[in-house]
């Protein structure tokens, strides 16, 4: 589940220019692949095209045939149905089980959130900490890194003078879980108690008590649930989030029922006393 309290709008148009370079080996990587996730239905491809063609030019004097050796080899018959049967239960049973996403939900906060660059510019003048090349600094990444000017930013940002403190930081952490996750068990109809495992990513805020422990608390979840806080890895563990998600259902799916996902991205941590170091 992604808890993304950010809306943003891009301008701009095409490029008329089109480059006609080298294309990227994607297709041979994809179709490598694809063949090693799937060896083992390559190898047994050809041998079951050639059974298909050898049972096609089979008559009826044949099959007749065939049956009447089953009947008088019986004991051998029930040996291989038996061997066949045994070995397709243990591929089955080893084989991982596919796992799939229930639902999805955002957190969308509310008009009083939304700013334009310009307001964000002001607040950052305001705070009596950034110097001149700071501010320059900051007002280059706003205008090149796609933020719109109805961009949400939590209300530690938008006080006069900003006051990014430790109080303010949980409090927008736990707008951001408890509104995605209310709308994420609203949606869906299923219960905080059913939950057997909560992951928690967020890389700037990491208080103690931790935030995967907020959310066990909050919703008063079962004495069981096994809980993830993963930080400081920046926004690639957003997928290292839902691989430890996947890997769980598959290894301890007989002890729960569901899994919850939260990503989070904070805002509030960002804005500190510090100059920004930049070439």
């Amino acid at each position: 589940m992604s808890a993304a309290a950010q809306e943003t709008t891009t301008g701009g148009g095409e490029s008329k220019h089109k480059h006609h370079g080298p294309r990227r080996p994607g297709y041979l990587k994809l179709g490598y692949h694809i063949v090693v996730s799937n060896a083992v239905y390559v190898l047994l491809a050809p041998f079951a095209v050639a059974l298909a063609l050898r049972a096609s030019r089979l008559t009826p004097s044949d099959l007749a045939a065939a049956r009447a050796y089953l009947v008088a080899n019986l004991q051998l018959a029930v040996s291989l149905v038996s061997v066949a049967t045994t070995l397709a239960t243990v591929y089955l049973a080893r084989r991982p089980r596919a796992v799939y996403l229930l639902d999805l939900a955002c957190y969308k906060p509310g008009p009083e959130h939304v700013v334009t660059r310009e307001t964000f510019m002001e607040q950052s003048n305001k705070a009596g900490v950034f110097t001149d090349d700071n501010l320059a600094f900051q007002r280059k990444i706003l205008e090149r890194s796609g933020l719109g000017q109805e961009t949400y930013f939590p209300a530690a940002v938008l006080n006069s003078p900003p006051n990014p403190c430790m109080a303010e930081a949980r409090r927008e952490a736990e707008a951001v879980m408890f509104g995605a996750i209310d709308s994420l068990l609203a949606n869906t109809g299923v219960g905080a108690r059913d939950i057997g495992v909560v992951v928690v990513n967020c890389s700037l805020f990491n208080p103690t008590p931790s935030l995967s422990a907020m959310v066990v608390n909050h919703y008063k979840l079962r004495g069981n649930v096994a809980s993830y806080n993963l930080g400081g890895m920046g926004c690639s563990a957003g997928l290292i989030s839902i691989d430890l998600a996947k890997q769980l259902l598959q290894v301890i799916r007989p002890l729960l029922e569901y899994l919850l996902v939260l990503l989070v991205a904070r805002s509030t941590p960002i804005q500190y006393g510090l100059e920004f170091m930049h070439a």
